[in-house]
């Protein structure tokens, strides 16, 4: 409900943005009682501040991770605009034409609609199971994601160390063989779903709490455009059951350009990918808990 109401809301903001920025001219004559040169730049300036607040509004709404205090922060600003319109009529309506005042008036009729239904929408939205974060620093991505089972340690530690058990619940690997070693030094290879294969390296073992691995992807069939990549498993106890982290630390490849395009892609990718993996993760943990 909430995202469908910020999609109204967006396509609403865009479109009045639009035709504000193309047509100021025409809607000051419309809109106002008496042409002023003021008039044309102040509807532009708004037309564009609604464009940019209709493109936040698609990307909230695309957004599965959506909390319930942005949506309602919308709401707040959407409830400020009906207030803002309402004191503008009421101690500078003679601004304003017939048709501008209307005007005025029907937008701040759609505006409330759309706040009502986003702060109604806001009241369901569940916070994910899995806790899923992606940040930057130092020219590389930190994405981590972290989920409480209803599992014992030991029984999230055999699913987690089950490496090829990896590709039953990780969506871009197809496959996933442990080509020698055990512990510190040990490889394995993983599969992506179109063949391409790489070897991860085990940099850090710690029996029964985590083991992190080094990506190798320098591998001729990489598919991924990333120079440095290191992964982190790790798990302790949480009460009656578990808990489990998954922290990931990428450095991209190319030049600045190509650096800054995919950080801003792989910023929702990561966090959509660490999620459903700890998602699948945690329902076959809870699984083998309940055998």
């Amino acid at each position: 409900m909430a995202r469908a109401f910020l999609g109204m809301n967006a396509a609403f903001s865009l479109l009045t943005g639009a035709a504000l920025l193309t047509a100021a001219g025409h809607f000051a004559e419309l809109l106002f009682a008496n042409e002023a040169v003021w008039q044309s730049w102040t509807l532009r300036l708004l037309g564009a501040g609604l464009i940019l607040f209709g493109i936040d509004l698609i990307f909230m709404a695309t957004d599965r991770f959506v909390t319930k205090v942005q949506v309602t922060l919308i709401s707040v600003l959407d409830a400020g605009w009906v207030l803002g319109s309402a004191l503008l009529l009421m101690f500078a309506g003679s601004l304003f034409s017939d048709t501008g005042t209307t005007a005025v008036v029907i937008v701040a009729v759609f505006v409330t609609i759309f706040a009502l239904g986003q702060y109604l929408g806001a009241r369901k939205i569940q916070a994910p199971l899995s806790l899923a974060s992606v940040t930057m620093s130092g020219g590389k991505i930190l994405a981590t994601v972290s989920r409480k089972v209803d599992a014992s340690q030991d029984i999230v530690w055999r699913v987690m160390s089950d490496h090829p058990g990896y590709a039953d619940v990780a969506d871009n690997i197809s496959k996933v063989e442990v080509v020698e070693g055990d512990g510190i030094g040990m490889q394995r290879r993983c599969y992506g779903p179109k063949g391409e294969n790489w070897l991860e390296t085990c940099d850090y073992f710690e029996a029964g709490r985590g083991f992190g691995f080094r990506i190798h992807t320098e591998a001729d069939d990489y598919p991924y455009p990333i120079s440095d990549l290191h992964g982190e498993w790790v798990v302790e106890g949480n009460g009656s059951g578990s808990k489990f982290a998954i922290n990931i630390e990428a450095e991209p490849k190319g030049n600045f350009l190509v650096q800054t395009l995919f950080k801003l892609m792989a910023k929702r990718q990561f966090k959509a990918v660490l999620a459903d993996l700890a998602d699948a993760w945690a329902a076959r943990m809870e699984r083998e808990a309940r055998v």
